[in-house]
Order: C-alpha cells, then sequence, then structure tokens
C-alpha cells in the first residue's frame, strides 16, 4: 500500500506538470492553429529564468518561479510580433517556421549559457513521512505551485470576459468577431497566457530533473502526446491527457522501468492516431 500512494503522488505531481505543458501547447493551436515547434524552448527558457532569479539571485521561490515565467511570456511577445502572427491560421507553414525559431532559442542559449547542465536549489528541504510514505517537501511545493496556476486558469477561461471570448474565439474565430471580440486582442492574450504557462512548467520540470540549453526537448515531446491523448485544440482533453500521461508514467515507471513507460506511451498514442485521430475529447474535421 504505501508504494501505491507513492506512486499516487508521483504521478499527482508530474501530470500536474504535464498539464501545465500542455495548456500552452494547446490553446495556441485551439485559438491561432499554430503548431508551436518553439514550445520546448519557452520551456527551457522558463528553467533558465528560475535557475538565476532563484538559483543565483536568491529571490524568494514564489517570486521567482512567477516572477521567471512572466519575463519570459514579456520577452516572447517581442517573437510574437516578429514572428507568430504572420503564421496564425497557417499550421504547416507555422510548423516549419517555429522548428527554425525552436533552433534558434536552443542554439542562442548554448551560446549564452553553454552545453554544461545545471542544477537548481530545491524549494524545500526536508522529507514528509507518514506511514511509510516518503515525499520530498519540494515535490510538494512543486505540486502546490502548478495546481494554484492550473486553478486560476481554469477560473480565468470560465469566469472572467476576457476568458470567454478566447473560448469563443477558439470555436469560432470568425463569428467571434462579428460578435464583437477583439480578436487581435485575444491573439495576444491567448499567447502571453501559453507562454507564461509553458516557462513555469519549464522552470518546475528543470527543478524536478536537470537543466540545460536541450531540457525542452522532453516537455516538446511531452505536450504533443499530451494533445494528441486529449484532442488538439481542446483544453479538457490537455487536462485529461496529463492526468493520464502523469500517473501512467509514474506506475509504469516504478513497477516496470522508463523503457516500458517510453514504449508504451508511443504505443499508446500511434493507436489512438489510427483508431481516434481526433482525441479522446477532440472533435473530428
Amino acid at each position: 500500500m504505501p508504494i501505491l500512494i507513492q506512486v499516487l503522488i508521483n504521478g499527482l505531481s508530474l501530470s500536474a506538470i504535464y498539464v501545465l505543458v500542455a495548456l500552452g501547447f494547446t490553446l495556441l493551436f485551439g485559438i491561432m492553429k499554430v503548431v508551436n515547434f518553439a514550445h520546448g524552448g519557452f520551456a527551457m527558457l522558463g528553467g533558465y529564468a528560475l535557475y538565476y532569479l532563484y538559483g543565483v539571485y536568491d529571490l524568494p521561490y514564489p517570486v521567482a518561479i512567477l516572477g521567471g515565467a512572466l519575463l519570459v511570456a514579456l520577452g516572447a511577445m517581442i517573437l510574437e510580433r516578429l514572428v507568430f502572427r504572420w503564421f496564425y491560421h497557417k499550421m504547416f507553414q507555422s510548423m516549419i517556421a517555429l522548428l527554425g525559431l525552436n533552433m534558434a532559442i536552443v542554439y542562442g542559449a548554448v551560446m549564452l549559457f553553454e552545453v554544461n547542465e545545471k542544477s537548481i536549489p530545491t524549494a524545500a528541504r526536508g522529507i514528509l513521512q507518514v506511514a511509510g510514505m516518503v515525499v520530498p517537501y519540494d515535490r510538494l511545493v512543486i505540486m502546490g505551485v502548478a495546481l494554484v496556476v492550473l486553478a486560476a486558469f481554469w477560473f480565468f477561461v470560465t469566469h472572467t470576459r476576457h476568458g470567454l471570448a478566447m473560448r469563443a474565439a477558439s470555436q469560432d474565430v470568425e463569428i467571434a468577431a462579428s460578435q464583437g471580440v477583439n480578436t487581435v486582442f485575444i491573439y495576444k492574450l491567448a499567447f502571453f497566457i501559453a507562454v507564461f504557462m509553458t516557462a513555469l512548467a519549464g522552470g518546475l520540470y528543470a527543478q524536478t530533473y536537470a537543466l540545460s540549453p536541450f531540457m525542452g526537448e522532453r516537455p516538446l515531446m511531452v505536450a504533443f502526446i499530451v494533445v494528441i491523448l486529449g484532442g488538439m485544440g481542446s483544453i479538457p482533453g490537455a487536462a485529461l491527457g496529463g492526468v493520464l500521461l502523469g500517473f501512467a508514467e509514474s506506475f509504469l515507471s516504478t513497477f516496470y522501468g522508463a523503457s516500458v513507460s517510453a514504449f508504451l506511451s508511443f504505443g499508446v498514442v500511434i493507436a489512438l492516431l489510427i483508431f481516434r485521430p481526433w482525441g479522446l475529447l477532440g472533435k473530428p474535421e
């Protein structure tokens, strides 16, 4: 029983990070039909922002994790103006262009930060022991931050005017515009929120594992797996896919090893693309 509880805790922690990673990806696709191959680059920059704000300049952890994601999102608005907006609703062109942008971000980071891996200090020292279960405090902090941000995002999209406008634009941008929705502003807002959540997830992921310029490859892969499971462009689908992948990875890695976990994850994605290509909660087009 203790080991199952441990698997549950680890699965919840991974799920929270994976949902954050996937929401940023699916938000851009759902509203602007952009396949953001630069997703991993933004996640990596979020890791470095946390490393410098928390590990080097010793800011309080809540300020560092949120402030780092905010700085990355603000800086990304320049790229939104120079690059992204030229590829809105151009799905295939965006894939090629943003793949090139991701490479530019990654190798720019190599020149700035070098290729050596860095470790981010823990958010809290010590462990919690309850009924044979061992949970590091820093894992609880990471899980708490992710869940708070996810709850804030859910409240935003369901209870605010701009959030409802984003949902309307994701359903049909032309009808939303005809009803008075300022689509230019909504695009900028959606892009900012997507990069903020991606950078935040990147910081949490880098703190859990390791930080390097090539760290973003795994978050990008996770984002693809999650949105394919849940359905491209579906926000509830991204949440469901992140939870399923997080718990499945925690269970399979614990009992069967990381290789089996990766094999089955991609096997499920391939099967889903064959039999239900629009995902669990997506809509066929």
